[in-house]
Parts: structure tokens; sequence; C-alpha cells
């Protein structure tokens, strides 16, 4: 599982183990749009986003019942969440190892300043988003990752 605040790399790093270890990706945003959702939009639907994730909690299984391994291009961020994701993946009987990238605030708002204005289909996420979110992120202890990245 990756685990970030946007544009602190998570999809850059997913999608490079994914074409490097040939592993199935699953990402929060990429399957809110294909549902329907407007990514484009600074609007969150929670609703929308729930199905998402349902579908990719279904995936995974199915997945790991066949004994292949998933990157999951998201995390919770509350400790809580953290702790029962990571144990229902190892209720599958899978091993969940979480990369954590620690991004100053400076630099996350240079990048979601490119990342904004590229056109490309990413969550719009704002100034005052960002204060939000980093308000609701719950830093991992040492215990909860395996890998610490601070910048790519």
């Amino acid at each position: 599982m990756m685990l970030g605040l946007p544009g602190s790399g998570k999809t850059t790093f997913s999608k490079h183990l994914q074409m490097e270890l040939g592993l199935k990706r699953f990402a929060i945003d990429e399957e809110y749009s294909k549902l329907g959702a407007n990514l484009r939009s600074k609007q969150w639907d929670f609703e929308i986003s729930a199905k998402a994730g349902i579908k990719i909690k279904q995936q995974t299984t199915d997945l790991i019942s066949l004994g292949e391994s998933v990157i999951l291009d998201l995390c919770p961020w509350n400790r809580d969440k953290r702790s029962e994701y990571r144990a229902f993946i190892e209720s599958l009987g899978a091993e969940c190892h979480i990369y954590y990238f620690k991004v100053n605030k400076e630099e996350l708002l240079q990048r979601l300043a490119v990342r904004n204005s590229s056109g490309e289909d990413y969550y719009v996420v704002t100034p005052s988003m960002l204060d939000d979110f980093i308000e609701e992120f719950d830093e991992p202890i040492d215990e909860e990752v395996e890998l610490v990245r601070y910048d790519l």
C-alpha cells in the first residue's frame, strides 16, 4: 500500500513498481473516475469513492486468492483504518507492506500546482484542501511502514 498526501509521489512510484514487477495496480482515483466521477471537480463524491473502495477490495481479494500480489495506490490516512486495511489483507493470507512518502508542505504545494494545471486526469487539490488533508493525516509510526521515501 502507498501512503502519503496528494502530490507525494505515490502514483509515480506505484506505476514504476507496476512496470518493473508486472503486478496489478489499483488506485482509488482511477477507480473513482471509472465509476463516472469527475476528478477535475473540486467536490469529492464520497458515495462513488466508497463504491470504488469496495471494488478495489473485491479485486484485491480475487487476485490474492489466486496467489497474486497487488499494488494498492491507496492507504487510509487514519491510523486505525490503516490497521483495519492491513488486517483485511493479512486475513487473505498475504503480507502487507506500507510504503510511506513524506514530503514537506512547500514541495507538495509546488507539485500540486504543476499537477493541477497539467490538464491530466488528477483530482484537483487546492492549497486550502491540502491544509485540511494535513490536519486529517495521521503520521505513521515506525512499526507501520516498510520503507520511508522522502523524495523522488
